[in-house]
């Protein structure tokens, strides 16, 4: 499932700061988090802790510059979008590391085609480092690592105090638990849990016979009832359909 981006919006102007609430709530992706008309209370209350994904910083504030605030929260949030009357601003904003630079007054067309693009440059962010994103897992030899693979993980069980870690090569038996690899696994969308004790990667699904899913490895998973609703989503969304009458 795909994760909103959290936004904050800096602007001493309200009516600034309204335009941009109507336009976050209008996308789906986005979702406000916090709002600030004053930059020095922004200064001493956004942390790291946040988990802010994109700053909307106005520049021409009282009290502090959007440039100085810029500046002092940049390693806070993950994008940085400049919003200022002014296009004097404009190489400043570059100075500080500014991913986009939106000139007032702003249109939904403008800001949404700005979001588009910090969409895409997430988005191939996220399928560079699921590409080669792996994890080493220590085995019962002092010292010893193994390197997993995620995009070879078939299936992960769930055991009483370890986890079996099946991939189309071999099965490791880890000391870790299926709520931490679950934790792992969150932002791929290729593995979805089918019960307590089973996460399964939709890669390696072969068939699907009543409540019973088959793997690749010949193992066969039984749905449990309480992660059958959304299996069942995906199977319905990923099943061909003809759209013929039946008559035709």
């Amino acid at each position: 499932m795909d994760k909103k981006l959290n936004c904050v919006i800096i602007d001493d102007e309200k009516h600034a700061v309204e335009l941009l609430v109507d336009y976050i709530n209008t996308m789906p992706n986005l979702q406000l988090v916090k709002y600030f008309t004053n930059p020095l209370q922004a200064l001493m209350e956004i942390t790291a802790s946040d988990q802010i994904d994109i700053v909307f910083m106005d520049m021409d504030m009282p009290g502090m510059s959007g440039i100085d605030l810029s500046i002092a929260i940049r390693d806070k949030t993950k994008y940085l979008v400049v919003t200022t009357g002014h296009s004097k601003y404009a190489y400043e904003a570059f100075g500080v590391q500014a991913n986009e630079y939106l000139l007032k007054p702003i249109s939904m067309s403008k800001f949404a085609l700005m979001i588009k693009r910090l969409l895409n440059s997430e988005n191939a962010v996220k399928s560079a480092v699921a590409a080669d994103d792996f994890f080493f897992i220590k085995t019962d030899q002092v010292q010893k690592y193994t390197k997993i693979n995620i995009r070879d993980i078939i299936m992960i069980e769930g055991l009483n105090n370890y986890v079996k870690i099946h991939t189309v090569h071999e099965t490791h038996v880890a000391y870790l638990t299926m709520k931490e690899l679950e934790s792992k696994l969150q932002d791929n969308q290729n593995f979805v849990r089918v019960q307590r004790s089973f996460i399964v990667s939709m890669n390696y699904i072969t068939k699907v016979e009543g409540f019973t899913i088959i793997l690749s490895n010949k193992m066969e998973v039984p749905l449990g009832t309480t992660y059958k609703k959304q299996f069942l989503v995906f199977l319905g969304e990923k099943t061909m359909k003809s759209k013929r009458n039946v008559s035709d």
